[in-house]
């Protein structure tokens, strides 16, 4: 949240919410703890305790969902986003992550900004803040050269069918000659973003093979997952809003 004078006036009411907070059963819990700090001194806080939004919620945005480790529910942001902020603010997170926060706030109509260590947080949070249409998603991917011959790296092998492989690799040469032409665009983006989160799992969903323990791996477990026919219905499904 931004702190701006603008917003100054929400604390309050913040406070007040906070405090007489009932929606999902008992009243806040209030109490002082004392913190100690350095130099012999301390500093007490006021905890509010209590359910301020439940495991049992399950609405969202389909734009949420995407693999990402130690991530939280929309509900979480959007409690603070609601009560701190105003439409048209900005809403600021330095540890984006995938971006939860970011675009929880874009649908509540805030500007949202953030940064990551992880290089990868870019390539999950901006395709989401400007997602194409499935027309052209699919148009997209008939035009990508997925018949290329690539020489495949041996140590992957293990990991994805050769055929999986192979448009893996396809997908990436395109990719860096479209950044290298400066051609890259937001559809370039939304299959980027869907390719690198479906790289590695457990289901058919994703390009991988799954097999427990790594020194087990047999080439007979390898399948094939088609990259077009995982992005389609990905996005189909991100696009639904009842989702």
């Amino acid at each position: 949240m931004d702190g701006s004078p603008a917003t100054a006036d929400l604390f309050p009411q913040f406070d007040h919410c906070v405090r007489h907070f009932e929606a999902f059963g008992p009243l806040t819990r209030s109490a002082l703890h004392e913190c100690s700090l350095q130099g012999n001194r301390s500093l007490q806080v006021l905890y509010h305790t209590n359910e301020f939004w439940t495991s049992l919620q399950r609405q969202g945005n389909g734009l949420h969902e995407i693999s990402y480790r130690a991530c939280f529910k929309p509900q979480l942001p959007a409690f603070f986003i609601e009560r701190l902020t105003r439409p048209g603010e900005v809403v600021f997170d330095p540890f984006m992550g995938r971006g939860t926060t970011l675009i929880e706030a874009a649908l509540m109509d805030r500007i949202p900004m953030g940064c990551d260590v992880n290089p990868l947080s870019q390539y999950l949070v901006r395709p989401r803040l400007n997602p194409p249409s499935m027309q052209k998603v699919e148009q997209r991917l008939d035009e990508i050269p997925w018949r290329m011959e690539h020489e495949l790296p041996d140590d992957l092998l293990v990991f994805y069918h050769p055929q999986t492989l192979r448009e893996i690799c396809a997908l990436r040469h395109y990719l860096l000659l479209q950044e290298q032409s400066n051609l890259s665009d937001s559809i370039d983006d939304w299959i980027r973003m869907v390719a690198l989160n479906r790289l590695t799992g457990h289901s058919s969903g994703f390009f991988s093979v799954y097999s427990m323990p790594p020194t087990r791996l047999y080439r007979s477990l390898l399948r094939s997952a088609s990259i077009p026919d995982v992005v389609n219905p990905l996005l189909s499904v991100m696009s639904d809003p009842s989702f």
